[in-house]
């Protein structure tokens, strides 16, 4: 899974860190958000069209978990 530039993103996090990979991302003051767009490559395709599962790890350093929200279709979580 690989984190994708798309149309609407507008800062890139970590983009000067190498440690990280950069990730290309919507920013949206007004409603606190940060949206991401990821790619799957054919394998992942074919484990996600056996399994129906996507594992996600959000790294807290700690803190609260903050909510998250995630859909395939862009216009779930964008909205113009």
């Amino acid at each position: 899974m690989k984190a994708i530039e798309f149309q609407e993103h507008n800062v890139k996090i970590a983009e000067h860190q190498p440690e990280y990979e950069t990730l290309p991302a919507l920013y949206n003051k007004e409603e606190g958000s940060m949206t991401f767009c990821f790619e799957l490559d054919e394998e992942e395709l074919e484990q996600v069209k056996a399994t129906g599962k996507i594992y996600i790890k959000q790294l807290t350093f700690g803190k609260a978990m903050q909510p998250i929200g995630g859909s395939c279709l862009k216009e779930v979580l964008i909205k113009e």
